[in-house]
């Protein structure tokens, strides 16, 4: 996916290693501060937490909402940096490598306690909502360039939308965490990824028999 947002594009951007050390620590006391407090972030709170005064936190993210951009930003370099784009091309064929993605994603979102938050608190926010949508646009494209590679190898039927069937397969993870993480109960990340390959089949029109297949039933 890469880039970021226009919120995060607009404000200073560290040219020093002791600036981006600086840039740094407030992302990760900002983030604390967000887990901490289910998404109710505050810049004085923030500062306070890296030991810096509070026009440090305006100088590098302009505002409250330019910092929750850049932390929703994190979220989704780190999902693709630990789920979307890793190499899978040794598991085997299309339908194989992303039941092993699925499974990369949800231990993605089991393990990491900020995706709780963004899905919850930080989700009612408009910030969160205009950054998410440029993210998951590239995640879309991603997911289609995939399909299409598929679609050449004859591993996935011709008449599949690509776009459509990214869209599909990434809103259904989304919503489906979205379920999960809010249960006090969780399910099993098996049951999980489980109802997710189920979707993903659907979506490029897998058969049932090549869906049990790579389930491993």
């Amino acid at each position: 996916m890469g880039g970021m947002s226009l919120e995060a594009s607009m404000y200073a951007q560290p040219t020093t290693s002791k600036g981006h050390a600086t840039r740094s620590r407030l992302m990760a006391c900002a983030r604390a501060e967000a887990i901490r407090t289910s998404g109710r972030i505050e810049i004085a709170a923030v500062a306070s937490a890296a030991g810096v005064v509070p026009s440090l936190v305006h100088r590098y993210f302009g505002s409250k909402a330019g910092l929750v951009s850049a932390l929703v930003d994190d979220f989704f370099d780190r999902l693709q940096a630990e789920v979307l784009l890793v190499n899978l091309d040794d598991v085997g064929d299309w339908a194989a490598r992303e039941r092993r993605r699925l499974e990369l994603g949800v231990r993605f979102h089991y393990e990491d306690p900020f995706a709780v938050v963004l899905y919850g608190q930080l989700a009612r926010e408009a910030t969160v909502a205009r950054t998410e949508a440029i993210r998951i646009s590239t995640v879309i494209k991603q997911a289609a360039a995939g399909i299409r590679q598929a679609q050449r190898s004859g591993e996935l039927p011709r008449e599949v939308d690509p776009e459509f069937a990214g869209a599909a397969m990434f809103g259904a993870m989304q919503r489906v965490m979205v379920e999960a993480l809010r249960r006090k109960r969780r399910p099993s990340e098996r049951s999980v990824v489980d109802v997710l390959w189920r979707q993903v089949a659907a979506s490029v029109h897998l058969d049932l028999e090549a869906t049990r297949r790579h389930a491993g039933r």
